[in-house]
């Protein structure tokens, strides 16, 4: 897993940036676009969820072409959520990891609550957060990030496995939170619960895409 340092201070320069200039542009406008006005479309129930690479085919990304680390990280903190989606559903589609899997998944879910997505469309937005963290849990589930600071690193299983409980679902696969020392609780793999899925799921059990 890359420590990205760099990338937050990447990310937080990015604010900092008022005018384009030769060398850079700033972090609203990535190749020559204003990311920050990108509006979601649903090309495929399936996209930024791993093994899925129809975002690399929906014409509403900015980012078909590829990628950047830094870039990733500039779009996550000031491109907003849609942006965000793309930026990581690209990032997972082209070299998957827990960490890829989970900040799409994430940028799913913010893009549901802030109702960023057409109305008749937001029930299959949630139903696809659900599906990319119950694919963290799945297919990732030693999968790390890094705080702020790009030194303490944390497990991924938890959150996701908390995103799928905030958006009103339960977590398959043997999955429970359990204690820890310090008062706090963490995701673990106590048993399987249903049998595992044999392909990426784009709905969280017991429901229909709309």
């Amino acid at each position: 897993m890359t420590r990205h340092t760099s990338h937050r201070r990447a990310a937080a320069a990015a604010l900092a940036w008022a005018l384009p200039c030769a060398c850079a542009e700033p972090a609203e406008h990535i190749y020559g676009a204003r990311v920050t006005d990108l509006e979601f479309e649903l090309c495929d129930p399936t996209m930024g969820i791993h093994p899925s690479t129809a975002v690399l085919d929906c014409e509403a990304n900015p980012f078909v072409a590829g990628i950047g680390a830094e870039t990733k990280w500039r779009v996550q903190t000031a491109g907003g959520p849609v942006a965000a989606f793309y930026a990581w559903a690209t990032a997972l589609a082209t070299q998957p990891t827990g960490e890829h899997q989970y900040y799409a998944a994430a940028a799913l879910k913010a893009v549901y609550l802030a109702a960023e997505a057409d109305q008749d469309d937001l029930e299959t937005v949630r139903l696809m957060a659900v599906a990319g963290y119950q694919s963290v849990l799945d297919q990732f589930p030693e999968s790390i990030s890094f705080d702020d600071t790009g030194t303490i690193p944390f497990r991924l299983a938890t959150p996701a496995y908390r995103g799928i409980v905030e958006l009103g679902e339960r977590p398959r696969g043997g999955w429970a939170l359990v204690p820890t020392t310090d008062a706090g609780e963490q995701a673990v793999h106590i048993g399987q619960d249903e049998p595992a899925p044999t392909d990426t799921p784009t709905t969280p059990a017991g429901a229909e895409l709309p």
